[in-house]
């Protein structure tokens, strides 16, 4: 098993990779702060944290577009969450159309509004893949630590790690198992198989997660000592 995916380059040797955890993640905090303290936010704060990105990336000899290639993962749900905001938000209309027999507007709040949403999202999650990407987790743990973070949330987030490598190696497995059992056979054979296909890599995710719970318990663990 090897996987890097979540934190592919945080043991390089960059500037902002030798900065202590902690000063990160205050600044981390002040950043998502200003992000989204208001609802619209004006557009020079977004734009400030977009330079701010691009040039911390750029300090972090990072590659092109890697974090902002992480942080796109959010824009799918960003941009269906919000998609009524326009149509819904009262204000001056700037696009009237005809829906299905119904006069439809799109207001300049309304789209103002969607649009720092998804700015919003795209931003906070591209700081927090930067976070990821230049401080390795060991570090990360022990910073959330000195900060009085809850000691079984910190286990939770270890544990997340950690056993996320786990999830996507019975996921290679199912991959491959289903190529080859499924090979050639029609999209609706494949369809049909696939519900039941799912749901024995749940149970099997379950049956791990049990045998890892018995392990831990084996070696010593002991949930109410955190």
């Amino acid at each position: 098993m090897k996987h890097d995916f979540l934190d592919k380059f945080s043991d390089a040797d960059g500037f902002l990779h030798r900065r202590d955890a902690r000063v990160k993640i205050v600044a981390l905090a002040a950043i998502l702060l200003a992000l989204n303290v208001f609802r619209s936010p004006p557009w020079y704060i977004p734009a400030a944290a977009a330079a701010v990105l691009v040039a911390a990336v750029a300090v972090a000899r990072l590659p092109l577009f890697y974090v902002f290639r992480r942080a796109a993962l959010v824009l799918p749900f960003a941009l269906v969450v919000g998609i009524f905001l326009p149509f819904t938000t009262e204000g001056e209309a700037f696009v009237t159309f005809d829906l299905a027999g119904h006069n439809a507007e799109i207001s300049y709040a309304g789209a103002s509004l969607y649009a720092a949403l998804v700015a919003k999202a795209y931003l906070s999650l591209a700081f927090v893949a930067l976070l990821l990407a230049t401080t390795p987790f060991r570090n990360l743990m022990k910073g959330l630590a000195w900060f009085r973070v809850p000691s079984f949330l910190l286990a939770l987030l270890s544990f997340t790690y950690r056993y996320v490598f786990v999830f996507v190696d019975e996921l290679e497995r199912f991959r491959r198992a289903w190529a080859v059992r499924y090979f050639g056979r029609r999209p609706l054979a494949q369809f049909l198989a696939l519900g039941p296909a799912v749901g024995a890599l749940f149970v099997r995710g379950y049956e791990r997660a049990e045998r890892v719970w018995a392990a831990m318990l084996s070696r010593g663990y002991d949930a109410n000592a955190l």
